[in-house]
């Protein structure tokens, strides 16, 4: 979508740079790019879609003489207090007649465009959460937005790097504050929610009846879109539990399943809260396009093309490499739910700590183990975690909670929110629980309720109580109940029992064995990893790579690394393996 305030736009170069994306990316083959331009020349969009076949019979464009209305995404829209609808959010003319607060009530993974020649405004509507990443960049006198960072560099023929998204990618896994990697194309946060509405919610009381009927509205009104299957990937976490009770309880059509071998911890168990709830479950299949498994450097283009620096190989053992038929499926993911369960711990200390804190932990440093990162990388790392600390301790938020707004801001947006955008060519990628309607009792009970799991037991128990005592994938109770619930959990296990033993012996086993690095499929393409980092002396992340400690991880023994120091491996994969723009 293209605007200028003066003169005319030049809408056919938005429309060449998008039919050379698409002629790049594997997700619409035969698909025409469809443009529109407002009669003023102020406005321009240029955009492809999926065959309405595949998305329950609708058009996610709108379009009149001087008006245009999009969306992308899933949106919804809170119609009362506890009630959402799900239908009337995906017909975009229903934006081109609504007023002013047109985008008030919509929830959801989405984006949402309009345009009105006759007031000359281009509003922009996307999740209040950060869930839908919006890119822009300046083209002359033209503003161009787009949900592709790709696009927009190559509208604006950026080619410089900016170095604090490199430092954090490679540090980390992901940009810290969801800018692409491309310096001259900067990220839209469109209708983030002040920090100054946040903090009041931190502590401030949780209802769990209130969060059980507010998630069971959410994924009822996230599920409604006739022709559009819906899918729960359960595991043995806490999160995707949550989703499956809200969906058992809100009565609709949907199946489950879940990746990995069939006799693995987390198909064991989800295997076993299917049965109980009673609906079915099955295996996620393999992509019929191949993985990152089998051509790594591929999945690093398209990785590269769909998100520009702001996801990472690491992340991407589920990100698709080529088309689907049929309906597009609607995935109910528990990601949100880590909000409420203190993923980094209960705060202390000042803003120094803190910092520090949250630093080792994106970084993933411990005794024995750094990253790879430069003094100067990691500088630019603790800079950007430091102001964000300081500026939401200055907000007033304790420093207990801190930890838990970094997992809700400098995490859900920025990391799951892009990897949601390289999947969303073959399905919509929903979270229930990430949802603005329920900030208030993720982050209403205190901090060290939260690293108790409260919200999770108590919001289960008025779901589906029969899920509860179902064990974890470390076979650990709630927090919160481990005197009331040892009888109950140790029998729960004996239930799971030999199944579980038996595939952490299998899982051991093999993590132990030591197997011939070229027998390995990570052995293989580790090798391929160090020739392509290791020939490229003079890349541009280089200055926030540490050299040495680099050619010390990729002469490593591949079978010796651990979970960690592989995703430093894919994350170097994910720079060096893009193709080189410069």
């Amino acid at each position: 979508m293209g605007h200028v305030d003066e003169g005319r736009l030049d809408a056919a170069r938005g429309e060449r740079a998008l039919r050379r994306l698409v002629d790049r990316l594997p997700f619409f083959p035969d698909r025409p790019v469809e443009a529109w331009t407002a009669p003023s020349g102020r406005a321009a969009a240029a955009w492809v879609s999926h065959d309405p076949e595949q998305t329950g019979g609708v058009r996610y464009v709108a379009t009149e003489r001087d008006r245009l209305a999009l969306f992308s995404g899933r949106p919804i829209r809170w119609t009362e207090e506890h009630e959402a609808d799900g239908r009337e959010p995906i017909d975009p003319a229903t934006y081109l007649q609504r007023g002013a607060d047109w985008s008030a009530e919509l929830d959801g993974r989405f984006v949402a465009i309009r345009y009105d020649d006759a007031g000359g405004a281009l509003e922009i509507a996307s999740s209040p959460l950060g869930a839908y990443p919006v890119y822009e960049t300046s083209v002359g006198a033209e503003r161009w937005i787009s949900n592709n960072a790709e696009l927009l560099r190559d509208l604006g023929d950026h080619r410089d790097l900016d170095g604090d998204v490199l430092a954090a990618l490679l540090g980390g896994g992901w940009s810290l504050d969801g800018h692409p990697v491309w310096a001259g194309v900067r990220r839209v946060d469109a209708d983030t929610l002040p920090i100054g509405r946040i903090v009041p919610l931190l502590g401030a009381g949780f209802d769990a009846d209130r969060a059980a009927v507010i998630a069971v509205a959410s994924i009822r009104a996230l599920a409604d879109w006739p022709g559009r299957p819906s899918l729960v990937p359960v595991t043995g976490g806490r999160d995707s539990r949550v989703v499956l009770a809200a969906a058992l309880s809100a009565d609709i059509e949907f199946a489950t399943a879940t990746g990995g071998d069939d006799d693995s911890p987390d198909v064991t168990i989800g295997r076993r809260l299917a049965g109980v709830g009673g609906v079915d479950h099955s295996l996620l299949p393999h992509d019929p396009y191949g993985s990152v498994w089998d051509d790594w450097r591929r999945a690093a283009e398209v990785v590269d093309l769909t998100s520009s620096g702001t996801a990472s190989l690491a992340d991407a053992a589920g990100f698709p490499l080529g088309p689907r038929d049929g309906p597009l499926a609607l995935w109910h993911s528990g990601q949100g739910g880590e909000i409420a369960r203190a993923y980094y711990g209960v705060g202390d200390g000042g803003g120094g700590e803190l910092t520090d804190r949250l630093a080792r932990a994106f970084l993933g440093r411990r005794p024995g183990r750094v990253d790879v990162l430069s003094e100067d990388g990691r500088a630019a790392v603790r800079r950007q975690i430091g102001s964000w600390v300081e500026e939401r301790l200055a907000a007033g938020a304790a420093a207990e909670d801190v930890p838990d707004l970094f997992y809700l801001e400098r995490r859900m947006g920025t990391w799951a929110g892009p990897t949601h955008g390289c999947v969303e060519y073959v399905r919509d990628t929903t979270s229930p629980l990430w949802s603005h309607r329920l900030l208030p009792d993720l982050l209403g009970a205190p901090a060290r309720d939260r690293a108790r799991h409260l919200f999770h037991l108590h919001v289960l128990e008025r779901l589906a109580p029969d899920l509860v005592d179902i064990p974890f994938e470390d076979g650990r109770p709630w927090p919160a109940r481990r005197g009331a619930l040892a009888l109950r959990a140790s029998r729960a296990r004996a239930l799971a029992g030999k199944g579980l033993a038996e595939a952490s012996r299998r899982l051991r086993g093999r993590r132990g064995s030591a197997p011939d690095v070229g027998a390995e499929p990570f052995g293989r393409i580790f090798s391929e990893i160090r020739e392509t980092v290791l020939s490229q002396p003079d890349h541009p992340a280089w200055p926030v790579l540490d050299r040495p400690r680099v050619e010390r991880l990729l002469s490593s023994d591949a079978a010796a690394l651990d979970a960690m120091s592989r995703y430093y491996a894919w994350r170097l994969a994910t720079v060096f393996g893009a193709p080189d723009r410069r």
